[in-house]
């Protein structure tokens, strides 16, 4: 900490002087949508964080969802430096487990889910220059979403253009960082169209953690009149390398941080992806209070990535998800209603081989793994007086797992579950005073393992892990938020969640770097988030968010012993953010962001802590109308700490070390 203060006291000396400008509004109401059933930011009784598109993208690598979602509290994030495993995001500890991508998190981009219908997403498609907006809905949200809803983000593109345009912008880098992005768009009778294309490359901080990425997108809106509007969304990626450099034990870090795992370098280990995504979306209102919205949307993937080790240490998969959902809302003043129906189904072609000094080798698995889903929903929101708005619904899915084996030399190993599950929630909000207001909920999630996790036997056969269960969360959320004059807005919540058969990760000596998943009894989630947002000056900002969690293991015996009473690994007990934030009516901006995070355990048993860090971060540029100039750098202060944890490694690999400081800066233009 000694070390932060200096560095912001030369903060003010870094902004230039202020003149008049008109101050941004903190007392407007803001629309959510991430709810389902339209409601505005003061009325809702669930925790709902929203960023808009200048803080997502302004002067930002535009690398990671993290740069953005570290301003919102009960969201916690590692590991935005391996592309290879992807970053970690779990919001009030939920996702935490994930061995790679988001897991036990919803996420949908422009209403349509870019979660799989198991639960697992990956974010290698996402162009952080075209996002306009992110909706974060902190709490168990199955009621809402069905499976797999810990929480909810979900991201909307800009809309299209009511007149041309075109952009570019380029930006460069330490360790090899280059990225180019391009996009237009424009409007035509009743016709709006957009499109982009970017380039992405990184060598990375340690060795062997290059990338390469291409990333396609384009939406086109039909809107005859004022009442219909029928958009059609594609996305396209192409990552043809993603490196992985491992994980490495204390002695390796402190002989070389910037180490690749030996293993990691002899078999090769990275991935490559590809995706592709088209969405269809009808959207038509009538008699000013009624709307129904249809949506379709069907994703490939094609998957390829190789494990440090020989014995089925090469995998390959081709997965297809698919769906559709239809949405009723009524909508009056004092009763609002809506019910809807979601449809998906999963189809992965999984193989795997053995892993030859990074070739493929003899074939050790195939099989076809499907996961279907129904599920049907109603919410409603009730304001018989004034200062009191009542909101509850209640969500039925049926899921069904299955596994076709095709490989006979192991044996076949085929089967299939069923699920269903109902999940209710309800809510109230009490106003007591017109910028203050008291909320409280209670909700349910359930979560299925990911097919990928039952995929994942012990004994490395076909077949899906029978042990594994589904996990239920029952949790209970209260909450006050407010807005006071002289431009202060601020937001407090407390909240419990109590989980049964939590699934924990683990990982086995004989094969490094694949995650396996046991079912671990009871868990329980607490903990406090409170979020701060000041304009003291025409210009100038401050913000502040902070998190407290204690995070424990209920009742989970393993035979490495019994853990009851222990820690959730891979999660702080403090973590938190402060956030200055000043712009010039010439243009000139600056940003300070100081992140704390506090100390946590890497395994079960909570013996093998990890240390609390800060990590500072500065921007610095200039934007007007046509032209944006910018520089900035991440971990100002060259702190030492780990960038990604891996939870329960096997031989004391838990450690991926992140980089000192590190430059980057870019120029964009816009032509109207």
């Amino acid at each position: 900490m000694k070390k932060i203060l200096p560095a912001l006291c030369l903060l003010p000396g870094l902004l230039p002087a202020q003149t008049d400008s008109t101050r941004l509004d903190t007392l407007r109401t803001i629309t959510i949508s991430a709810t389902r059933l339209p409601a505005n930011s003061n009325t809702s009784p669930l925790a709902v964080s929203v960023l808009d598109g200048r803080y997502i993208r302004e002067a930002q690598p535009q690398l990671t969802l993290q740069e953005s979602l570290g301003a919102v509290p009960g969201v916690f994030m590692l590991n935005d430096a391996n592309f290879a495993q992807d970053l970690r995001i779990a919001i009030r500890g939920f996702g935490a487990r994930a061995a790679f991508g988001i897991r036990g998190i919803k996420l949908l981009l422009d209403g349509i889910p870019e979660s799989a219908p198991d639960g697992q997403a990956q974010l290698d498609n996402l162009d952080l220059a075209t996002v306009d907006r992110i909706e974060v809905l902190r709490g168990a949200s199955s009621g809402l979403y069905g499976n797999a809803s810990g929480g909810v983000i979900s991201i909307s593109s800009a809309p299209v253009p009511e007149q041309h345009f075109g952009y570019v912008r380029l930006t460069g880098g330490s360790f090899g960082f280059r990225q180019l992005h391009a996009s237009g768009g424009g409007s035509f009778k009743n016709n709006g169209f957009q499109f982009s294309l970017s380039h992405l490359g990184l060598d990375g901080y340690r060795k062997h953690a290059a990338m390469r990425s291409t990333l396609a997108n384009g939406q086109w809106a039909w809107t005859p009149d004022s009442s219909r509007q029928f958009k059609i969304l594609l996305n396209y990626v192409n990552s043809p390398r993603a490196d992985d450099p491992g994980a490495l034990t204390l002695t390796q870090v402190d002989n070389d941080r910037r180490a690749a795992t030996a293993t990691n370098l002899r078999y090769d280990a990275g991935e490559s992806v590809q995706q592709g995504r088209i969405g269809l979306v009808f959207e038509k209102k009538w008699r000013k209070n009624q709307q129904i919205r249809l949506r379709g949307y069907s994703t490939w993937r094609d998957f390829e990535n190789r494990l440090p080790f020989q014995n089925g240490g090469q995998a390959a998969f081709q997965r297809w998800f698919a769906g559709g959902g239809a949405q009723y809302d009524f909508l009056e003043k004092n009763w609002r209603f809506t019910t809807g129906v979601d449809l998906d189904r999963q189809a992965d072609q999984r193989q795997r081989y053995d892993n030859l000094d990074g070739q493929r080798g003899q074939q050790s698995l195939d099989q076809q793994e499907t996961f279907s889903s129904a599920g049907l929903y109603t919410l409603a929101e009730w304001t018989p007086a004034p200062r009191w708005t009542f909101s509850g619904g209640c969500r039925f899915d049926l899921v069904r797992l299955a596994v076709d084996d095709f490989f006979e030399s192991d044996g076949l190993q085929s089967g299939h579950s069923n699920y269903q599950r109902a999940s209710p929630w309800g809510g109230l909000v009490l106003r007591l005073h017109r910028q203050l207001h008291v909320y409280a909920n209670m909700s349910t999630n359930f979560e299925t393992p990911t097919l990928a996790e039952l995929s994942a036997r012990p004994d490395n056969s076909g077949g899906f892990n029978e042990d594994l269960r589904p996990q239920r969360t029952l949790s209970a959320e209260a909450g006050v938020r407010g807005q006071w004059p002289l431009g202060f807005a601020w937001e407090v919540a407390f909240f419990r969640a109590v989980t049964q058969d939590e699934l924990s990760p683990y990982e086995l000596i004989d094969f490094p770097g694949r995650t396996f998943y046991r079912n671990a009894g009871k868990t329980q989630r607490q903990g406090l988030e409170l979020a701060l947002r000041w304009l003291p000056l025409r210009g100038l900002e401050l913000g502040l968010n902070y998190t407290w969690v204690a995070f424990t293991y209920r009742q989970y015996e393993t035979p490495a012993g019994n853990f009851s009473g222990r820690n959730l690994p891979g999660l702080p007990q403090h973590w938190g953010m402060a956030e200055v934030q000043y712009r010039h009516t010439s243009g000139i901006f600056s940003r300070m962001q100081v992140r704390y995070t506090g100390r946590f355990f890497a395994d079960d048993a909570n013996a093998v802590p990890v240390d609390a860090y800060v990590l500072a971060n500065f921007r610095l540029g200039y934007s007007r109308r046509h032209l944006e100039i910018f520089l900035g750098t991440d971990n100002v202060l060259g702190t030492r700490y780990f960038n990604n944890v891996r939870l329960n490694a096997g031989g004391g690999r838990f450690y991926e070390p992140g980089s000192g400081a590190w430059f980057f800066g870019g120029v964009a233009w816009r032509i109207d």
